[in-house]
């Protein structure tokens, strides 16, 4: 696989984990807004910005260059992993902080593997 399809599989495979967080967080919204203590709605508005997220992941993987799309959405990853490990660790420990603390782990291995392709890809 050449290093510019490794980068677009990476952003595709991004794409996927985030659509697919995105129908779980829709789905489990009234539960995890329960833990959380925050409105339904506030769930729902993360769930479609993931959503959306995704897609533009998508847009983002079918573009010619990619040196700068990768290194985009390795920032937002590694803001995302501060924010779910921030929340995760200023709640009570239960299962949803280890969920949290898992799916930042997650998406931290994404941010991984984005700087490590973004280190072998020039242009």
């Amino acid at each position: 696989m050449s290093k510019v399809a490794g980068v677009g599989a990476c952003l595709r495979t991004d794409a996927a984990y985030c659509a697919i967080t995105a129908v779980l967080l829709g789905v489990f919204a009234g539960p995890v807004a329960g833990a959380l203590g925050v409105p339904v709605a506030v769930l729902l508005v993360a769930a479609a910005v993931t959503g959306g997220w995704a897609a533009l992941l998508l847009l983002l993987a079918s573009r010619r260059h990619l040196r700068g799309p990768v290194g985009f959405v390795l920032v937002v990853n590694v803001v995302a992993v501060a924010g779910l490990g921030a929340l995760a660790v200023t709640r009570p420990v239960d299962g949803l902080s280890a969920l949290l603390l898992a799916i930042a782990v997650e998406v931290g291995a994404f941010a991984g593997w984005q700087a490590v392709l973004l280190r072998s890809v020039r242009a």
